[in-house]
């Protein structure tokens, strides 16, 4: 999927489409709209976050926890539970730092985004099940992820719940 950037306060619309910020489920809201916001709102420059795919609705909470990181292996960890948190904790999670190598074949993905803390970009899945292989570096400041899973080094096998 190709990412395309727009510059803009705030977009509704379906679950895939190209805009950088859906905070609702194709479900709910199944034609793209572009709608002001009030002030107080949360915005994607605020906390830095793109989001591709938002099945669950998620993408506001996950903002939310965002904007409260104090450092990065926090950043990291708020992340991963943020996104377990708010899609009900019936998903599995994984947060990466996009800047390391991986590997991943993730299945029934209900959520996908960005977010960036000190220049470091980090992916966010919340998915039904796969595989994921970390070709990096480990600990707490690269990935976290939450979930059932078997786990051998750098390699995790997800389960459905």
């Amino acid at each position: 999927m190709k990412r395309l950037r727009i510059p803009m306060t705030v977009a509704l619309g379906a679950a895939l489409s190209l805009a950088p910020m859906s905070f609702v489920s194709a479900k709910e809201n199944p034609a793209p709209q572009n709608i002001s916001q009030k002030s107080s709102d949360v915005t994607a420059k605020d906390v830095g976050l793109n989001i591709d795919v938002d099945l669950l609705g998620i993408g506001s909470k996950i903002a939310d926890a965002i904007k409260s990181a104090q450092n990065r292996d926090g950043f990291v960890k708020n992340l991963m539970e943020s996104s377990f948190y708010s899609s009900g904790q019936k998903y599995n999670v994984m947060v990466f730092n996009l800047s390391q190598e991986y590997e991943d074949h993730l299945n029934g993905v209900q959520f996908y985004g960005s977010a960036v803390y000190d220049g470091i970009t980090y992916g966010i899945w919340v998915f039904e099940d796969g595989s994921f292989t970390n070709k990096g570096d480990g600990g707490w400041i690269n990935w976290a992820f939450r979930g059932w899973f078997d786990r051998d080094g750098n390699s995790v096998e997800f389960h459905r719940p």
